[in-house]
């Protein structure tokens, strides 16, 4: 069966300059696209902020020549960002046959790389949450690459989702949403039923099969490219855990979730 088409891409947004607050580094990205240009036909003079995320790294975008369109450079400074688990992580589903950015150049040592252009949209910039069975052909290709990134996994390959980082993870709840949030006090009954509730869940998840987790396969960060496969970002933590946590974070997105 052919697979259904994707949306159209969206126009592309005013460009956004890059600034620099360390003029070193600007200095050594600088010489670096500069080296790099030829090899890839980029016109240097042409990069612009493409987006940041919540972390050190941000992303830079920048025109080729030719039919190459445009690029994507992640400026990941190595003391506050690790790129090892990115490069390692988009090779593993690339390998999976998952749409994933290509690693094209990698300067280890500035924290610099150059990949290739997954789009502008996301998939949550196209779904209309009033026309659920609309959104169900896009829904279908996610549930795709998610398996095929599932069948792919291997122990020992990915860092465990182990029971202190679920508990870890856990703990961001009472934090951050009901201490700090709600301004509630987390003591007597309360405390007791969080901590049942927790050691549930824990024990719940560590008894599941393990497979590869994205940790955050929602579509915020899948991409509307132009061809008919989904683009995935965002996958530098992912973990060897629960078969069930990346289709519950598709499903019951923090941004858009679905009745039943």
């Amino acid at each position: 069966m052919t697979a259904p088409s994707l949306p159209a891409a969206e126009p592309a947004a005013p460009a956004i300059p890059v600034t620099w607050a360390d003029p070193g580094r600007a200095a050594a990205f600088d010489a670096w696209l500069a080296g790099i240009a030829g090899a890839h036909g980029l016109l240097p003079e042409s990069v612009r902020l493409a987006s940041a995320d919540a972390s050190f790294r941000r992303y830079l975008r920048v025109d080729a020549a030719g039919a190459a369109g445009t690029r994507i450079v992640m400026d990941a400074p190595p003391e506050k960002e690790n790129s090892e688990p990115f490069v390692q992580i988009a090779r593993l589903m690339a390998e999976a046959g998952v749409k994933a950015p290509q690693v094209l150049e990698w300067d280890r040592a500035n924290g610099f790389l150059l990949l290739d252009d997954l789009g502008r949209q996301t998939m949550l910039d196209v779904i209309d949450p009033a026309r659920p069975e609309a959104s169900r052909p896009l829904y279908g290709q996610a549930i795709d690459a998610l398996i095929r990134w599932q069948l792919a996994s291997r122990p020992g390959v990915l860092p465990p989702y182990d029971r202190a980082l679920l508990e870890r993870e856990l703990a961001l709840f009472p934090e951050w949403y009901i201490g700090r949030h709600r301004g509630v006090a987390i003591e007597g009954k309360l405390k007791e039923r969080l901590e049942r509730s927790f050691k549930l869940i824990v024990e719940s998840n560590l008894a599941s099969p393990s497979v590869y987790v994205h940790r955050d396969f929602m579509p915020r960060n899948l991409m509307i490219g132009n061809g008919t496969a989904l683009g995935v970002l965002d996958f530098q933590d992912a973990v060897y855990g629960p078969i069930t946590y990346d289709i519950a974070s598709l499903m019951r997105d923090a941004f858009l979730s679905w009745d039943e």
